[in-house]
């Protein structure tokens, strides 16, 4: 099973936790400073390394070559949030590593030349940070990464140097959006050292009522000091979103029951339907869900389609490019068959 169907711990918040890992090859100049046949040659070491250690695993590697990917595939990664938004931008002389189960991989000459992956559901920072971590030193063993004894590991942004290590998680906060808290949470946290942003990642919005908490500084911070507080911090913003959303049923009960089935309906119905609209009614039936409301569809068919609406992963499973009505068409329909499936 893929790793975004399963309920992880505090999943009724917390939908995902991904760790991060950027590293740089030893005496090779960043990625912004190379030119196109020095990021292929970089592209080819870290393929070959990643090669091997699939080997030893048992694994079959899986190598996506982003600068000869089609739009829409590319689309369809980044959507799913495999790939970064900014290596759609200028894809050559970059590529994906990924591991079976889309739980790990590398991202080859984004912003560093390495950045190592891992996620999980729920909110899992150890498990994940140790197969992070586990992975790096698999590939470190067959490729020199810039380390130094006095500032640790060396990357392309000062923030990012150290353990290289940026930790994040992804919550579903319908409760602290209504009660208009982010915009202060979100300077309350940068004030910490923390970073909270859309689900797009930087300057987004809260789409569909999601946002990602991470840390922002590396640099002479233990990984276990950054595990240890990021989790408290993820924990409290998580009790805080419980106790919104009680608020919320002990204010009416009956107009968010009433708003929650009205997204299913809108949902069941649908003959055309925008990315938006369809994110913001999973939102709504995503809470109903939380909030134990009957005839609420299950985990897996929520995050199924959460991850399967984009206009990428639309055309990507159709097989062909489609204009934006199709893609409208096509989304309701995706929609209306899975959710009548899960009753």
């Amino acid at each position: 099973m893929t790793w975004y169907l399963d309920e992880g711990p505090e999943s009724d918040v917390v939908i995902s936790t991904r760790v991060r890992l950027a590293r740089n090859i030893e005496n090779e100049p960043f990625p912004w400073r190379m030119s196109l046949k020095e990021m292929d040659a970089v592209k080819e070491r870290v393929a070959s390394a990643f090669r091997k250690v699939c080997e030893m695993s048992g694994e079959k590697p899986l190598i996506v070559d982003l600068g000869t990917l089609g739009d829409i595939e590319s689309r369809a990664l980044a959507e799913k949030r495999i790939i970064s938004r900014d290596m759609l931008k200028n894809p050559q002389g970059k590529s994906l590593l990924l591991c079976q189960g889309e739980s790990a991989g590398i991202l080859v000459n984004e912003e560093d030349h390495l950045r190592l992956y891992a996620v999980g559901a729920g909110l899992c920072l150890r498990e994940t940070a140790e197969r992070a971590m586990a992975f790096a030193g698999k590939m470190e063993s067959r490729l020199p990464f810039a380390y130094s004894d006095c500032m640790g590991y060396l990357t392309t942004c000062p923030t990012n140097t150290g353990t290289g290590m940026r930790a994040s998680a992804m919550l579903h906060v319908p409760g602290l959006i209504r009660a208009g808290v982010i915009e202060r949470l979100t300077e309350k946290l940068t004030r910490a050292g923390y970073v909270l942003r859309g689900a797009e990642g930087e300057g987004s919005g809260a789409f569909g009522d999601i946002i990602q908490l991470s840390n922002q500084v590396t640099l002479g911070i233990s990984e276990e000091r950054i595990l240890s507080d990021l989790g408290q911090l993820v924990r409290e913003v998580a009790d805080e979103e419980r106790r919104s959303r009680r608020r919320l049923l002990e204010k009416g009960r009956l107009l968010i029951e009433d708003e929650i089935g009205r997204a299913k309906g809108q949902l069941m119905g649908a003959r055309l339907m925008s990315t938006e609209e369809a994110m913001r009614l999973l939102s709504l039936v995503r809470l109903g869900r939380e909030l134990e409301i009957p005839g609420m569809p299950d985990y897996p068919t929520i995050q199924r389609l959460f991850v399967g609406i984009g206009a990428g992963v639309i055309q990507q499973t159709a097989g062909r490019p489609l204009d934006p009505g199709r893609r409208d068409e096509e989304r309701a329909t995706l929609i209306r068959e899975a959710l009548h499936s899960s009753e």
